[in-house]
């Protein structure tokens, strides 16, 4: 008894034809298939033209598939973009913080520390659109 489905058995069959009709240098041997399967060629060809899966409709989906990892690859990259941007954003937030606590320590004059911070917030702040800081008084 073959523990593949008679869906199984014709998708097999139908992708290699599709294979072959596209010159692949990729093939299925069906007559392996079948031994493993545990059935007959001329039973694997019953089921597949029972089935009647076209050639065309697999490659549709194959298509459809391709649009869909396109679509799924186009959010990721809008995701990663949205994550980099959180993270420079984060990172102002925390310049400001560290500015601020510069302030309260050593009052309104400006500090090595304080230039080397609003230095980085403008590098930061550009890429996100921000006006430059000049000065923290």
């Amino acid at each position: 008894m073959s523990v593949y489905t008679k869906e199984d058995i014709s998708a097999v069959l139908h992708t290699a034809e599709l294979l072959n009709k596209k010159g692949s240098g990729q093939k299925i041997n069906v007559s392996e298939f079948c031994l493993e399967a545990g059935i007959s060629r001329k039973n694997a060809y019953k089921h597949k033209n029972n089935i009647n899966v076209s050639v065309d409709s697999l490659e549709d989906k194959v298509r459809e598939l391709e649009n869909e990892k396109e679509q799924i690859e186009h959010k990721l990259v809008l995701a990663e973009n949205r994550a980099r941007e959180a993270d420079l954003y984060w990172q102002c937030r925390c310049i400001l913080v560290e500015l601020n606590r510069d302030y309260k320590k050593n009052g309104p004059g400006r500090t090595k520390r304080r230039l080397e911070l609003i230095e980085t917030y403008n590098k930061i702040g550009d890429s996100l659109g921000f006006e430059p800081l000049s000065c923290w008084e």
